[in-house]
């Protein structure tokens, strides 16, 4: 046994006849010193763990509650101590079954902020681990350091890293907390794992315990209001013109990559399709059409949803109807793949694949439209300071209340201008966009009051008794407000 290995000492609680413990002090380590435990496994190998204690008492009684969960371990075949977070997500990763574009962002989650957890043995991780984590999470972009590979693509004012925030969304951190929890899950149910921890998805729950947190997490929603009609037109002519007038783009990629981009955005729009893997997996198989009722003259067309947010959790197939504008734009990508470029137009090929006929990850062309946004932003901001005249730059990346515009906001656009102008209920809508009444409600709520404020603001008891304002009652009002600027 090494000579650094001090004050050693077989435990009173392991009361086998060949003991099996020893607590340790490490000479070459600074006083006051932590005891160690080691322990030696049935199959001959050694557990060795800090108990990070200095104290004699209190690290034999953590000593004894850790060995206590070896011996837990091995009645139940499970050897303990030898299943790192590294490798156990490794394994789990491999066995995964998900869509390319999940993969990818799962992988990309876990090589920027989960390897925190890699030297974790699973046994060790918990709401209190979690918590530690988060504050190292949400300082992560403070002490971030760029690296050559990462100047120049992306904001220009975060470092030049793409998707940085400083202040890290509660979604994100859920979703964090979720890949997690799905490891351990997997780990538990292949007796790799005791217990799975409950780790509390409740971001204001660590809060209360860390005061280093305060502050650090958006609560705000994030990305996926609805865009205002100037600022949809304004992208859209943006967009044509970038994808089609000044598409003189020699490289095969990137020229694609443009038209592919206008299209998926024209066709998911006039469809209501997610623009998740409900549209990245879409083939032309799945193209159907009905008699109308109305013109028996017209054939209305639909794409039968196979594989998507619904199906993944067991839902049946769903459909999504094409509105004639929508047909005439799938009918024009179609044949601008066929004759351009020789893909994307068989039956058993993606509507919106890459160039090489694989499956496109939605994050492929989500972020080629936020790098766009951005782009344009800043010319628009260049323009707005050159200008003689004192002019306010609009911006397109978000709206007034900073919440990002996305590919996801063009569905959000759609939903709130059927509810709003459209004249069909809440129950339609919900229909023709295959989400829960309730998820219409709390997403759309706001939004549809404030078109139809008239209705909403009147709480007269009878409807054909309206309270009407006076002309001296208006006038009252608005010398009232002029202090608060309103």
């Amino acid at each position: 046994m090494p000579a650094y290995l001090i004050n050693k000492f077989k435990p009173q609680f392991d009361m086998e006849r060949k003991s099996r413990c020893l607590m340790y002090q490490i000479a070459t380590t600074a006083e006051p010193r932590s005891w160690y435990l080691r322990v030696r496994r049935k199959d001959g190998t050694y557990f060795n763990q800090s108990l990070e204690e200095t104290n004699r008492a209190e690290a034999l009684r953590l000593a004894q509650r850790l060995f206590i969960e070896i011996l837990s371990s091995e009645t139940r075949g499970i050897v303990y101590g030898k299943h790192t977070f590294k490798r156990l997500f490794e394994m789990w990763f491999k066995q995964h079954n998900t869509g390319k574009g999940r993969k990818d962002a799962i992988k990309s989650r876990y090589t920027r902020y989960l390897t925190w957890f890699d030297n974790y043995e699973v046994h060790n991780i918990n709401e209190t681990t979690f918590g530690h984590y988060l504050i190292w999470r949400t300082s992560y972009w403070e002490n971030y350091e760029v690296k050559d590979s990462e100047i120049n693509i992306g904001k220009h004012n975060r470092g030049g890293v793409y998707h940085m925030t400083q202040v890290p969304s509660q979604t994100s951190l859920k979703a964090e907390r979720q890949i997690l929890v799905q490891v351990l899950r997997w780990a538990s149910g292949r007796s790799l794992l005791d217990v799975v921890p409950v780790i509390n998805s409740d971001m204001r729950a660590y809060e209360a315990v860390h005061t280093e947190l305060k502050g650090k997490i958006n609560y705000k929603k994030t990305r996926g209001n609805p865009i205002p009609d100037a600022n949809f037109k304004r992208i859209m002519g943006k967009l044509r013109h970038w994808a089609i007038t000044d598409n003189t783009d020699t490289h095969k990629e990137h020229s694609y990559a443009r038209l592919r981009l206008y299209y998926f955005i024209l066709i998911t729009n006039n469809s209501l399709i997610r623009q998740g893997t409900e549209a990245t997996r879409l083939k032309w198989r799945d193209l159907g059409r009905v008699k109308s009722k109305q013109d028996k003259d017209v054939w209305l067309y639909y794409f039968e949803i196979k594989e998507g947010k619904k199906q993944r959790h067991g839902e049946e197939d769903t459909i999504k109807f094409l509105t004639p504008a929508g047909l005439i734009y799938l009918l024009q990508w179609r044949k601008i793949q066929q004759d351009r470029y020789s893909i994307g137009y068989e039956d058993d090929e993606f509507v919106f694949p890459q160039v090489n006929g694989g499956e496109t990850p939605t994050h492929y062309m989500s972020r080629l439209f936020r790098r766009l946004l951005l782009k344009w932003d800043e010319e628009g901001y260049a323009a707005a300071k050159r200008a003689r005249k004192k002019t306010t730059y609009i911006p397109l990346a978000h709206d007034k209340g900073g919440v990002s515009t996305s590919l996801y906001s063009f569905r959000h656009t759609k939903i709130s201008n059927l509810l709003i102008h459209s004249g069909r209920s809440i129950a339609e809508v919900s229909r023709m966009a295959d989400t829960s009444l309730l998820q219409i409600s709390r997403a759309y709520f706001k939004t549809t009051m404030l078109a139809d404020a008239d209705r909403y603001a009147d709480m007269s008891i009878d409807r054909n008794a309206v309270e009407r304002m006076t002309d001296e009652d208006k006038q009252w009002i608005a010398e009232a407000l002029k202090d608060l600027d309103m």
